[in-house]
């Protein structure tokens, strides 16, 4: 039976979740507050965590971190206000597999639950630094026909057939990996590994040997040789999400490796060929990254081959209409229900709505409106409570 931790200080959300976790068959724990998961987390190792972004004694940020410090392949759900979307994306980069935002639909928690436990599995939770390869994924881009989609795909297109390392700036949520795997899909490298790095997850004692890995002598005297996530991509791609984090010890090792063309595992004694094209995204110009030493110049060079710049959703509208129409058939078909599309209400509360956390918070919204429709059409009593009616969040639907 696996073991889920829920570490909440609402009692009544915690006993909704309790029931509602226990009948599906999970074995389920629950802790009112961050120093008593730590303290238990000291003993006791569940599968999964779920953990509300607010509590009395410390933020959830900073219980993620401390986590992660321990476990970094332990999978953790945030549970959130609508309200707090900004800092939900902040999560996802120190590690977190994702996030629900209240009130919580019990399909989407069980679906959300049941891809963290499936990629645990398979060893492709990408944020926590393991490598996912494109066939693994069921992430992919979608094209629409808008000018702004015609724009990208052209640079797709252009730079993709090359070897050209790229540079992919754009805020939180506007799909800058499925930019990378799409161009990595297009390129040569296609049959080889794409391996995506989160800079902000990584270990904060050992980053370089996470990335390049390392040799030891264990007690018995034998070696011990641990692959790292670079040589993993090796005749791939290695993808780094957030490079303006990424430690300046790694940053000197990775410049290293891409100008020999080779590299070596920390306490290694050989060199290994080093075959790698290298993404890297960004939310901020690594330039001024580069004036303040927070990220090395020639490193910035060398990646700098091509870059990519993706507009936050709300600056080009007209593909909203687009992104809901496809994430409506994707959704309708996972689940299983016969929905055509939406009520003119609720196409243009949605193409009106700010949307903080970009395509992200889009493709969100509309499956947990497809979990809420009972009919053909998506009404506005299928949209989630935080768009129609905003500041009233209740804790628990369905």
């Amino acid at each position: 039976m696996q073991k889920i931790l829920v570490i909440d200080d609402d009692t009544d959300l915690c006993f909704l979740l309790n029931q509602f976790l226990s009948r599906k068959g999970y074995a389920v724990t629950v802790i009112y507050s961050g120093e008593e998961a730590l303290q238990y987390l000291q003993t006791s190792r569940p599968d999964l965590i779920m953990c509300d972004l607010r509590l009395e004694d410390i933020d959830g940020i900073t219980l993620l971190g401390e986590i992660k410090e321990k476990y970094t392949d332990l999978p953790v759900i945030i549970i959130t206000g609508h309200s707090d979307i900004k800092t939900s994306a902040l999560a996802l980069k120190q590690g977190a597999f994702d996030y629900v935002v209240k009130p919580l639909i019990t399909e989407q928690i069980l679906l959300t639950i049941q891809e963290a436990l499936n990629n645990q599995k398979d060893g492709e939770v990408s944020s926590v630094n393991k490598p996912r390869t494109d066939k693994q994924s069921v992430d992919y881009f979608f094209w629409g026909h808008t000018d702004s989609f015609k724009k990208l795909n052209r640079q797709v297109q252009l730079v993709a057939p090359t070897d050209h390392n790229v540079i992919i700036y754009g805020e939180d949520g506007v799909g800058k990996t499925a930019i990378a795997k799409e161009i990595h899909k297009n390129s040569k490298r296609s049959q080889m590994p794409f391996v995506v790095i989160k800079a902000g997850a990584l270990s904060k004692e050992n980053p370089v040997e996470e990335i390049f890995g390392s040799e030891t002598i264990a007690d018995s005297g034998e070696k011990e040789t641990r692959k790292g996530i670079a040589e993993q991509a090796n005749g791939g791609t290695l993808f780094i999400s957030e490079a303006e984090r990424l430690p300046l010890a790694v940053q000197e090792t990775l410049l290293e490796a891409i100008r020999k063309k080779k590299m070596r595992r920390v306490g290694g004694t050989k060199d290994i060929p080093f075959n790698v094209r290298v993404f890297i995204s960004s939310n901020h110009l690594l330039w001024s990254a580069t004036r303040n030493g927070k990220f090395r110049e020639e490193l910035y060079h060398r990646l700098n081959d091509f870059n990519i710049v993706m507009a936050p959703l709300n600056s080009h509208k007209e593909d909203i209409p687009v992104l809901t129409d496809h994430f409506l058939k994707l959704y309708a078909d996972v689940f299983g229900k016969t929905i055509k599309g939406f009520t003119p209400d609720a196409a243009a509360l949605l193409y009106n709505y700010i949307w903080s956390d970009n395509v992200r918070e889009l493709k969100n919204v509309i499956k947990k409106a497809v979990l809420l429709c009972g009919g053909t059409a998506i009404g506005m009593e299928c949209l989630p409570g935080e768009l129609v009616n905003p500041g009233n969040e209740s804790i628990l639907a369905g």
